[in-house]
């Protein structure tokens, strides 16, 4: 395994570099985010360690730089930081975890191998004709073209696939991706359904999403 540090405090940088090493894996050292972002480009890394407040780029903004353009290996993120809003803040542009300073090389070692193990276990896309659904970047790609979801057109888009052939009614919907024990007085389903078929057909002229009437919904990859 290869690992990117990228931490300017130069005693945790090479502390767990050394324990790293002494674990038989691969480190390096990237002291700036510029420089960190220059030698993710140039090095296929297992996982990327980030020092929240770093000089020239923050890792946040290096995690969010990564991660548009389809950096699809784990980051966990490192920081003094301990408000839950940051922790929030991390995970929702791209973080796989959060670590807290100060920290212990086992929990590191712990964190590395838990995101680890959830990358090799799930397939990282689901592809269908020209369109690529990533799960852990949750970035829809057609012809090449970066599609923004929204959380719910995510979670249903990927709750579809995971159901293709089956007719799913509006009760399901609610109950498995919207986690409601009832069916609600709105058109919520439709309307996110209308959302996601307009992404994912206008530029493919394909009909994905068949609308089965008095029954649901059914999805199709032909």
């Amino acid at each position: 395994m290869k690992i990117l540090i990228a931490e300017d405090e130069k005693f945790i940088a090479n502390s767990l570099k050394k324990n790293f090493e002494e674990e038989g894996y691969s480190a390096e050292i990237a002291k700036n985010g510029e420089q960190a972002l220059e030698m993710a480009s140039e090095c296929n890394y297992d996982v990327i360690l980030l020092d929240w407040r770093m000089p020239k780029l923050s890792g946040i903004e290096v995690c969010k730089i990564l991660r548009k353009s389809n950096f699809n290996k784990p980051i966990i993120l490192l920081t003094a930081l301990t408000d839950i809003s940051n922790k929030i803040e991390a995970l929702n542009f791209g973080a796989d975890d959060y670590i807290t300073k100060p920290f212990s090389f086992e929990e590191v070692l712990a964190r590395i191998s838990a995101v680890s193990r959830r990358y090799n276990t799930f397939s990282r896309t689901v592809t269908f004709g020209d369109i690529e659904l990533n799960l852990f970047t949750r970035i829809l790609k057609i012809n090449n073209e970066n599609i923004k979801l929204s959380e719910k057109e995510f979670d249903l888009l990927k709750y579809l696939i995971d159901n293709k052939g089956q007719i799913l009614d509006k009760e399901r919907l609610c109950r498995d991706v919207w986690d409601l024990p009832f069916t609600p007085d709105t058109n919520i389903v439709e309307v996110t359904i209308k959302k996601l078929r307009k992404k994912l057909e206008v530029d493919t002229e394909k009909k994905f999403i068949r609308t089965i009437y008095g029954e649901g919904y059914l999805f199709i990859v032909e």
